[in-house]
Protein backbone atom coordinates (compact mmCIF):
# COMPACT_ATOMS: atom_id res chain seq x y z
CA UNK A 1 0.00 0.00 0.00
CA UNK A 2 1.23 3.58 -0.60
CA UNK A 3 2.77 5.50 2.27
CA UNK A 4 0.30 7.90 3.89
CA UNK A 5 1.59 11.44 3.51
CA UNK A 6 0.77 15.07 3.70
CA UNK A 7 0.55 16.57 0.22
CA UNK A 8 3.36 19.14 0.01
CA UNK A 9 1.63 21.41 -2.50
CA UNK A 10 -0.78 24.33 -2.53
CA UNK A 11 -3.48 24.24 -5.19
CA UNK A 12 -4.67 27.27 -7.16
CA UNK A 13 -7.21 26.98 -9.98
CA UNK A 14 -6.65 23.24 -10.02
CA UNK A 15 -2.87 23.50 -10.42
CA UNK A 16 -0.23 22.56 -7.81
CA UNK A 17 2.33 25.04 -6.50
CA UNK A 18 5.17 24.79 -3.99
CA UNK A 19 5.76 28.10 -2.19
CA UNK A 20 4.29 29.85 -5.23
CA UNK A 21 6.39 27.96 -7.80
CA UNK A 22 4.57 25.77 -10.33
CA UNK A 23 4.86 22.02 -9.86
CA UNK A 24 4.99 19.81 -12.95
CA UNK A 25 3.35 16.38 -12.92
CA UNK A 26 5.18 14.12 -15.35
CA UNK A 27 5.27 10.51 -16.44
CA UNK A 28 8.76 9.04 -16.68
CA UNK A 29 9.49 5.68 -18.29
CA UNK A 30 12.00 3.49 -16.48
CA UNK A 31 12.80 0.26 -18.33
CA UNK A 32 9.59 0.85 -20.32
CA UNK A 33 7.51 1.07 -17.14
CA UNK A 34 5.78 4.42 -16.50
CA UNK A 35 6.33 6.19 -13.18
CA UNK A 36 4.62 9.38 -12.06
CA UNK A 37 6.47 12.23 -10.41
CA UNK A 38 5.77 15.80 -9.32
CA UNK A 39 8.76 18.14 -9.50
CA UNK A 40 9.78 21.76 -9.78
CA UNK A 41 10.84 22.91 -13.23
CA UNK A 42 13.83 24.78 -11.79
CA UNK A 43 14.47 24.27 -8.08
CA UNK A 44 17.03 27.09 -8.08
CA UNK A 45 14.08 29.50 -8.16
CA UNK A 46 13.62 28.70 -4.45
CA UNK A 47 16.80 30.64 -3.76
CA UNK A 48 14.95 33.85 -4.70
CA UNK A 49 12.38 33.35 -1.94
CA UNK A 50 13.20 35.11 1.36
CA UNK A 51 11.91 32.23 3.50
CA UNK A 52 14.49 29.90 1.97
CA UNK A 53 17.51 32.20 2.31
CA UNK A 54 18.42 31.03 5.82
CA UNK A 55 18.08 27.35 4.98
CA UNK A 56 19.80 27.22 1.61
CA UNK A 57 22.20 30.13 1.30
CA UNK A 58 23.50 30.67 4.82
CA UNK A 59 23.69 26.93 5.57
CA UNK A 60 25.11 26.12 2.10
CA UNK A 61 22.38 23.59 1.29
CA UNK A 62 21.18 23.45 -2.31
CA UNK A 63 17.51 22.76 -3.18
CA UNK A 64 18.32 21.03 -6.44
CA UNK A 65 16.87 17.69 -5.36
CA UNK A 66 13.36 19.00 -6.02
CA UNK A 67 13.75 18.61 -9.78
CA UNK A 68 14.49 15.48 -11.81
CA UNK A 69 18.09 14.88 -12.93
CA UNK A 70 19.42 12.40 -15.51
CA UNK A 71 21.49 10.46 -12.96
CA UNK A 72 18.28 9.47 -11.16
CA UNK A 73 17.00 7.90 -14.39
CA UNK A 74 20.32 6.07 -14.83
CA UNK A 75 20.17 4.58 -11.35
CA UNK A 76 16.44 3.79 -11.54
CA UNK A 77 17.06 1.88 -14.79
CA UNK A 78 19.85 -0.04 -13.07
CA UNK A 79 17.52 -1.19 -10.30
CA UNK A 80 14.69 -1.96 -12.71
CA UNK A 81 16.92 -4.23 -14.80
CA UNK A 82 19.13 -5.56 -11.98
CA UNK A 83 18.85 -8.23 -9.33
CA UNK A 84 15.75 -8.44 -7.18
CA UNK A 85 16.07 -7.25 -3.60
CA UNK A 86 14.17 -10.21 -2.09
CA UNK A 87 13.45 -8.19 1.02
CA UNK A 88 17.04 -7.10 1.64
CA UNK A 89 17.70 -3.66 3.11
CA UNK A 90 18.63 -0.66 0.98
CA UNK A 91 19.36 2.98 1.81
CA UNK A 92 18.96 5.98 -0.49
CA UNK A 93 21.21 8.94 0.32
CA UNK A 94 20.16 12.36 -0.99
CA UNK A 95 16.79 11.10 -2.21
CA UNK A 96 15.56 14.24 -3.93
CA UNK A 97 12.25 13.29 -5.55
CA UNK A 98 12.65 9.68 -4.41
CA UNK A 99 12.19 8.09 -7.83
CA UNK A 100 15.11 5.68 -7.43
CA UNK A 101 13.84 4.52 -4.05
CA UNK A 102 10.42 3.84 -5.55
CA UNK A 103 11.89 1.75 -8.39
CA UNK A 104 14.15 -0.12 -5.96
CA UNK A 105 11.17 -0.91 -3.73
CA UNK A 106 9.25 -2.22 -6.75
CA UNK A 107 12.26 -4.49 -7.38
CA UNK A 108 11.93 -6.07 -3.96
CA UNK A 109 14.30 -3.96 -1.87
CA UNK A 110 13.25 -2.81 1.61
CA UNK A 111 14.13 0.86 1.17
CA UNK A 112 14.93 3.57 3.69
CA UNK A 113 14.84 7.00 2.04
CA UNK A 114 16.98 9.84 3.42
CA UNK A 115 17.92 13.40 2.64
CA UNK A 116 19.28 16.39 4.56
CA UNK A 117 16.19 18.46 3.75
CA UNK A 118 12.64 17.82 4.95
CA UNK A 119 11.08 19.23 1.75
CA UNK A 120 12.90 16.59 -0.30
CA UNK A 121 11.42 13.90 1.95
CA UNK A 122 7.95 15.38 1.44
CA UNK A 123 8.41 15.23 -2.35
CA UNK A 124 9.73 11.67 -2.04
CA UNK A 125 6.67 10.62 -0.01
CA UNK A 126 4.49 12.10 -2.73
CA UNK A 127 6.36 10.15 -5.43
CA UNK A 128 5.81 6.92 -3.49
CA UNK A 129 2.11 7.66 -3.13
CA UNK A 130 1.75 8.47 -6.85
CA UNK A 131 3.24 5.06 -7.70
CA UNK A 132 1.66 2.91 -4.98
CA UNK A 133 5.12 2.12 -3.59
CA UNK A 134 5.86 0.95 -0.07
CA UNK A 135 8.89 2.63 1.54
CA UNK A 136 10.24 1.32 4.83
CA UNK A 137 11.19 4.69 6.35
CA UNK A 138 11.85 8.36 5.58
CA UNK A 139 14.40 10.19 7.68
CA UNK A 140 16.77 13.14 7.76
CA UNK A 141 20.39 12.02 7.46
CA UNK A 142 23.54 14.14 7.66
CA UNK A 143 26.50 12.40 5.99
CA UNK A 144 28.77 13.76 8.72
CA UNK A 145 26.68 12.09 11.43
CA UNK A 146 25.42 8.69 10.21
CA UNK A 147 23.53 6.48 12.69
CA UNK A 148 25.76 4.06 14.57
CA UNK A 149 23.33 1.15 14.76
CA UNK A 150 22.24 0.52 11.16
CA UNK A 151 23.74 -1.33 8.19
CA UNK A 152 22.37 -1.85 4.68
CA UNK A 153 22.97 -4.42 1.95
CA UNK A 154 22.70 -1.71 -0.70
CA UNK A 155 23.32 2.02 -0.48
CA UNK A 156 22.54 4.17 -3.50
CA UNK A 157 22.60 7.81 -4.53
CA UNK A 158 22.23 9.82 -7.73
CA UNK A 159 24.24 12.94 -8.65
CA UNK A 160 25.62 13.68 -5.18
CA UNK A 161 29.28 14.19 -6.18
CA UNK A 162 29.01 17.72 -7.58
CA UNK A 163 31.12 19.26 -4.77
CA UNK A 164 34.62 17.93 -4.18
CA UNK A 165 34.46 18.84 -0.50
CA UNK A 166 31.64 16.30 -0.02
CA UNK A 167 33.47 13.26 -1.40
CA UNK A 168 35.37 12.15 1.70
CA UNK A 169 32.46 12.75 4.14
CA UNK A 170 30.24 10.81 1.75
CA UNK A 171 32.69 7.90 1.66
CA UNK A 172 32.94 7.88 5.45
CA UNK A 173 29.15 7.73 5.61
CA UNK A 174 29.17 4.75 3.23
CA UNK A 175 31.81 3.06 5.37
CA UNK A 176 29.67 3.52 8.50
CA UNK A 177 26.43 2.24 6.93
CA UNK A 178 27.37 -0.45 4.40
CA UNK A 179 26.82 -4.01 5.62
CA UNK A 180 29.49 -6.66 5.25
CA UNK A 181 29.30 -7.98 1.70
CA UNK A 182 27.15 -4.99 0.67
CA UNK A 183 27.49 -2.68 -2.29
CA UNK A 184 27.09 1.06 -2.85
CA UNK A 185 25.86 2.39 -6.21
CA UNK A 186 26.49 6.03 -7.09
CA UNK A 187 25.17 7.42 -10.40
CA UNK A 188 26.95 10.42 -11.90
CA UNK A 189 26.37 12.27 -15.22
CA UNK A 190 30.10 12.38 -16.02
CA UNK A 191 30.73 15.49 -13.96
CA UNK A 192 34.40 16.46 -14.11
CA UNK A 193 34.48 17.02 -10.37
CA UNK A 194 33.64 13.34 -9.86
CA UNK A 195 36.60 12.09 -11.90
CA UNK A 196 38.71 11.92 -8.74
CA UNK A 197 36.09 9.99 -6.78
CA UNK A 198 37.42 6.51 -7.68
CA UNK A 199 40.83 7.39 -6.25
CA UNK A 200 39.25 8.80 -3.09
CA UNK A 201 37.24 5.59 -2.77
CA UNK A 202 40.32 3.40 -3.17
CA UNK A 203 42.24 5.53 -0.66
CA UNK A 204 39.39 4.99 1.83
CA UNK A 205 39.48 1.22 1.57
CA UNK A 206 36.84 0.52 -1.10
CA UNK A 207 37.05 -1.60 -4.21
CA UNK A 208 35.42 0.17 -7.15
CA UNK A 209 34.19 -0.63 -10.63
CA UNK A 210 32.50 1.69 -13.10
CA UNK A 211 29.51 0.99 -15.36
CA UNK A 212 28.97 3.33 -18.33
CA UNK A 213 25.33 4.26 -18.83
CA UNK A 214 22.99 6.82 -20.41
CA UNK A 215 19.67 8.50 -19.73
CA UNK A 216 17.14 10.49 -21.71
CA UNK A 217 14.68 12.86 -20.07
CA UNK A 218 11.49 12.83 -22.14
CA UNK A 219 12.38 14.23 -25.60
CA UNK A 220 15.70 15.73 -24.53
CA UNK A 221 19.20 14.70 -25.61
CA UNK A 222 20.81 11.48 -24.44
CA UNK A 223 22.98 12.13 -21.38
CA UNK A 224 26.04 9.94 -20.84
CA UNK A 225 26.96 8.92 -17.34
CA UNK A 226 28.40 6.25 -15.10
CA UNK A 227 27.56 4.24 -12.00
CA UNK A 228 30.30 3.82 -9.44
CA UNK A 229 29.98 0.41 -7.77
CA UNK A 230 31.73 0.29 -4.39
CA UNK A 231 32.38 -2.67 -2.10
CA UNK A 232 34.86 -3.54 0.62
Amino acid sequence: MPESHENPFEWTAGRPYFHGLPVLHREIKVANTPYRIAALKDAADLLDLPEFEERFIKKDIAPYGLELWPAAIMLAEYFAKGEQGEGRSALELGCGLGLVGVVASKSGWRVTVTDNDEDALRFARNTAALNDASIEEYTILDWNHPPADKRFARIFAADVLYQLVDHVPFLRCLDALLAEGGQALIADPNRGVADRFPQFATDNGFQISIIDTTATLEDGPEIKGRIFCLSR
